[in-house]
C-alpha cells in the first residue's frame, strides 16, 4: 500500500472532506479522552487537532484494505509520517484510537437523527432522515463497522447508543405506559434501528422508508413506531 497516495486520498471516499469542519469536531470532543486523561495536551491547539485529524484519516484509510486486527501502530506511524512518541501522546493504543473513531461516528452521523425533533417527525419523516444520513455517510459507517473485533463489540456499542437516546425520548413523551414497558420499547426500537442500518449497508442499497414501516408493522404488529405519522 502506497503511503503517500493513501495519505493524500485520506477520507475522500468515506467521510466529508471539509477539513475545517473535521477539525472543529475534534476540538469539541475533549470528553472522548476518558481512558487516558489530559496528558498535558492542549486539545484546542491547532497542531494537536491537525495531528489527530491526520491519524484518524490514515487509520480509516488503512481499514479500507486491512482488517482491524491486522492494523498495527507501526503501520499508522508509517502512513501518517509521525513518530511513536507523538502517537502515544494522543492515544494509549490502537484500541483507544478505534474507540474515539466510534464516538465520532455516533456523534457526527447518528446523533443528528436521534434528537427529539427527529422522533417527533413521525415514522416516514424519521426514516427519511435516517436514509439521508446513511446515504451520506455510508462509506464511513462501513469502515467503522470493520472495527468489530474481540476488543470492540460494534453491535453492542451502537445498540446501547440507540437504546439510551430512544429511552430518554420515551420517558419524556410516551404516556400511559409503565417504566418497564418504555424500557422494553426502547430496547426493541434500538434492535430494529440497528438491523435496518446493517441490512441496507450489507445489501449496498438505499434505505427505503416505506418498506421499513410496512415490514415493521406487518412483522411485529406494531401500529405505531416512534410516533404516528
Amino acid at each position: 500500500m502506497n503511503s503517500k497516495n493513501t495519505t493524500n486520498s485520506s477520507l475522500k471516499d468515506s467521510v466529508p472532506d471539509d477539513k475545517e469542519l473535521l477539525e472543529s469536531q475534534y476540538k469539541e470532543k475533549d470528553s472522548v479522552r476518558k481512558s487516558k486523561g489530559d496528558k498535558g495536551i492542549n486539545r484546542k491547539d491547532r497542531r494537536v487537532v491537525r495531528t489527530e485529524t491526520k491519524i484518524h484519516e490514515v487509520f480509516l484509510d488503512l481499514l479500507k484494505e486491512n482488517s482491524y486486527e491486522d492494523i498495527t501502530v507501526g503501520m499508522i506511524l508509517e502512513h501518517a509520517e509521525i513518530n511513536r512518541s507523538t502517537f502515544y501522546k494522543h492515544y494509549v493504543n490502537k484500541h483507544d484510537l478505534a474507540s474515539e473513531i466510534i464516538v465520532r461516528c455516533q456523534e457526527s452521523v447518528l446523533l443528528p437523527i436521534l434528537g427529539e425533533e427527529r422522533f417527533a417527525m413521525g415514522n416516514l419523516g424519521f426514516f427519511k432522515a435516517l436514509q439521508n444520513s446513511v446515504n451520506t455517510n455510508r462509506d464511513f459507517l462501513t469502515l467503522v463497522r470493520k472495527l468489530d473485533s474481540a476488543e470492540i463489540n460494534i453491535n453492542k456499542s451502537f445498540h446501547d447508543y440507540f437504546y439510551k437516546r430512544i429511552k430518554t425520548y420515551y420517558e419524556s413523551k410516551v404516556y400511559n405506559s409503565t417504566p418497564e414497558e418504555r424500557d422494553l420499547g426502547a430496547y426493541i426500537s434500538a434492535d430494529i434501528l440497528l438491523s435496518v442500518i446493517w441490512y441496507y449497508l450489507d445489501k449496498g442499497e438505499e434505505i427505503q422508508p416505506d418498506n421499513i414501516i410496512r415490514v415493521v408493522v406487518n412483522t411485529y404488529g406494531l401500529r405505531s413506531y416512534y410516533t404516528p405519522e
